[in-house]
């Protein structure tokens, strides 16, 4: 294939670091910024930016997929893109595993760690600015509904770091802590060019419907 490029959710950038180190990756690869994982519109402005200005990649890999509907109706204006066919990107993490994914969970990798340390709703953070009884009845409305908690073991990062840091929560909320094998194997898909139905890809000049997510699991994206 002709020159490639990939833009990629930060929370992914070790499985994908470690499948372009599996099977190798010639073109550009760029992590979009930590911010757009919580902002689906500003996400979907900047993919659609990247991509109408363009100048010389031959097709562009997006590694964002359903995520708040940030990929859809982009439009492939300067050169085919591709898209994971998956709601969100635990389920990038989980393709391959044969895993029916949980309805009503919390997944967290260690990326999402890094992620949930830097935001507002941190343990620690929020017990230091409230105080712990405060905290904690701020978490447990937060997360009311919630029991089921899953590490996903991508082989990528020490998975006793990561459960130390989520367990607080787990015991807060008296719920469950267990372990979801993550082979990611669509990665390999969008960065060997190699598609097959769970990538989505779209021609230059056509766009990205909501449709092409519909019936995935936990759910189907809606208008």
């Amino acid at each position: 294939m002709g020159k490639r490029a990939i833009y990629s959710c930060i929370t992914l950038q070790k499985e994908l670091e470690n499948t372009i180190k599996k099977i190798g990756f010639e073109g550009k690869v760029t992590y979009l910024n930590v911010a757009l994982h919580s902002n689906p519109q500003k996400m979907h402005e900047t993919l659609q930016r990247i991509i109408d200005e363009n100048t010389e990649a031959e097709e562009i890999v997006i590694c964002v997929s359903g995520c708040g509907k940030a990929t859809c109706d982009l439009k492939a204006t300067t050169c085919p893109i591709a898209v994971p066919r998956t709601m969100d990107c635990i389920d990038v993490l989980l393709t391959g595993s044969g895993i029916k994914r949980p309805d009503g969970a919390i997944f967290i990798t260690k990326s999402w760690m890094n992620f949930m340390k830097n935001s507002t709703i941190d343990y620690a953070k929020l017990v230091q600015e409230r105080g712990q009884a405060e905290a904690e009845t701020f978490l447990k409305q937060l997360y009311k509904g919630f029991t089921d908690f899953y590490i996903i073991d991508t082989g990528t990062y020490d998975l006793q770091e990561v459960e130390a840091y989520i367990m607080p929560l787990v015991k807060l909320l008296g719920g469950t802590l267990a372990r979801l094998p993550g082979p990611y194997k669509v990665l390999e898909k969008l960065v060997s060019g190699k598609y097959d139905d769970s990538v989505i890809a779209i021609p230059n000049g056509g766009t990205l419907s909501i449709h092409e997510f519909d019936g995935l699991r936990p759910c189907t994206i809606k208008k």
